[in-house]
């Protein structure tokens, strides 16, 4: 007798008519066969298909970030000290007030936030506006003087501390090398942003530790909420790989997670060493390792994404890559000698090339594997790079929602910091598979929604920001691939997920609503259903 058996689904697919048969936490069958099982489920018409898999998030900071103030729909001064007020009546005893997913718009259009704007809403409590991108923040003078700015300014590599007319820090801080003082304000200490630059937490009391994986357990719950069962993390430390391996040790981890090692430009032998011998641990339960993440660069708003042209308000300036050539060659050839896959943070189109030439040098230095290394986010691609990323087999890990113009994002100031005559090189997703590229989808939450209705409502409506500008957008069976089998590929776990057929891994979704109709909004599908290795873990049908 089969463990479960869905019946009068709709494949997502194609709209056919579907039954599902799940013995042992696989797919036994699909339509046909006897229609015994320990429980049935009448999908009521409602529409089954392989689960997601989130190919780019930050799980810890995820978690921490559900508890904090979203600021995304904010694009005026007037709003901002509403949102800012309010939220901050209730927590005066926090020391430290922390905004997230705020635009460039923040306080209006064509002006960026300073600390005297964020002084006028909240002059005594720190008070801390992290932008979108996760790659700027804004600081009142009272956070600003709790991390010690205010009396000295320090020399920070591959970041900023922006200094305003006086002299004094302006309240804009760039990169995390400025922003982690900060962070360490508040209440967790900033633990969740520490493997964004490969850094480790000093002394942790076990309540901090119980809190930490209590915001992970959250962030999971979160994903498979949003019919996600592989969630691929997109930071991580060895203080991270404790408390992961520690819950799935427990098998409290509600779905797949893949977890990389964060590799920086500051660190040394030993602690690259380190780094590469942890993330060739084997699996853990629903945890994976396997992978180790780097930076290249990173984004146009704060004029450092690598370009291979200049900046169009800034000529003779281009960005600097954060890892030097041969560093990054040299660790790519260690890595993927070591069997793990690697994944690298590439912006502009100058990181991108940089990248695909250290991933070329390793292939050379260890023979042609079927590594996959991966390049996150492709906001801008040079055309002659097209096909040496086709050729060397590398995953374009992008994310729907990072568009300008898409998913509320506002248009400014990004296009005009990429330039008019790059639009037709941004965010190449119809080019790349058309160059055989391998796509995989995600949101780099919470730097965008998670939801991939979102996502796939914005993949489907992408506009182009001018008429000569081509149509990058692909069809809804390519985007849902892309977030299907195209992410269990990239993953290396084309055998087990992201398709609905016999033999692999039950994680399966039901939604509520015709995904087809994704096109015209992004609530035009729910889920109703998660199944992950046929365990439920979201479930709204049993009422």
């Amino acid at each position: 007798m089969d463990d479960l058996l869905i019946t009068n689904a709709r494949r997502i697919a194609d709209g056919a008519p579907v039954s599902v048969a799940l013995r042992e936490g696989l797919i036994a069958r699909v339509n046909g066969g006897p229609a015994e099982a320990a429980r049935v489920i009448d999908a009521g018409g409602r529409w089954l298909g392989a689960a997601f898999v989130e190919s780019h998030l930050h799980i810890f900071s995820g978690g921490v970030a559900l508890n904090r103030l979203n600021l995304a729909h904010v694009h005026d001064e007037a709003t901002l000290a509403a949102e800012v007020r309010t939220w901050a009546e209730t927590r005066t005893d926090l020391p430290l007030i922390c905004g997230y997913a705020a635009n460039y718009d923040l306080v209006g259009e064509g002006r960026r936030p300073d600390r005297h704007i964020l002084d006028a809403i909240l002059p005594e409590q720190p008070l801390f506006i992290v932008s979108t991108d996760l790659h700027a923040g804004w600081a009142n003078t009272a956070a600003l003087r709790a991390c010690g700015f205010m009396d000295a300014v320090p020399d920070l590599p591959g970041a900023e501390v922006v200094l305003g007319p006086d002299g004094l820090p302006n309240g804009e801080l760039r990169e995390n090398g400025a922003m982690d003082p900060v962070y360490a304000l508040d209440q967790n200490g900033g633990r969740e942003n520490l493997g964004i630059g490969g850094h480790e937490p000093g002394a942790v009391t076990e309540a901090a530790r119980a809190a930490d994986k209590a915001a992970i357990l959250d962030a999971l719950k979160t994903c498979a909420a949003h019919g996600i069962t592989l969630a691929v993390n997109m930071d991580g430390n060895l203080y991270q790989a404790r408390l992961f391996t520690e819950l799935a040790q427990a098998d409290l981890l509600p779905i797949r997670v893949s977890l990389p090692m964060t590799l920086a430009p500051g660190q040394d032998d030993a602690r690259i060493a380190a780094l590469l011998e942890a993330a060739g641990r084997p699996p853990v339960g629903k945890l994976s390792f396997g992978r180790v993440k780097m930076f290249m660069d990173g984004v146009f708003d704060t004029w450092t994404a690598l370009r291979t042209d200049d900046y169009p308000d800034r000529p003779g300036f281009r960005g600097e890559p954060l890892f030097a050539p041969a560093r990054f060659a040299e660790i790519c050839i260690r890595a993927d000698a070591a069997g793990l896959q690697i994944a690298t943070h590439c912006v502009g189109d100058g990181a991108v090339r940089a990248v695909v030439d250290g991933y070329e040098l390793a292939a050379k230095a260890n023979g042609r594997l079927d590594a996959r290394h991966r390049i996150e986010h492709l906001d801008m691609v040079h055309p002659d790079d097209v096909a040496r990323i086709a050729d060397l087999g590398i995953i374009a890990s992008m994310q729907p929602v990072h568009p300008p113009g898409s998913a509320g994002l506002p248009l400014e100031p990004t296009i005009s910091i990429m330039g008019r005559n790059r639009w037709r090189d941004t965010f190449p997703w119809a080019r790349l598979k058309s160059a055989g590229v391998g796509l995989a989808f995600g949101t780099d939450w919470p730097v965008s929604p998670l939801s991939p209705m979102v996502a796939i409502h914005a993949a489907l409506t992408r506009r182009a920001w001018a008429e000569d500008v081509p149509d990058q957008r692909l069809s809804l069976a390519d985007v849902f691939s892309a977030y299907t089998a195209g992410g269990a590929r990239a993953d290396h776990r084309e055998a087990q997920l992201g398709r609905l057929e016999p033999g692999l891994a039950a994680d399966l979704i039901l939604l509520d609503g015709d995904p087809r109709a994704l096109m015209s909004s992004p609530d035009a599908c729910s889920v109703a259903l998660t199944l992950c290795a046929r365990r439920a873990v979201h479930d709204t049908l049993s009422g």
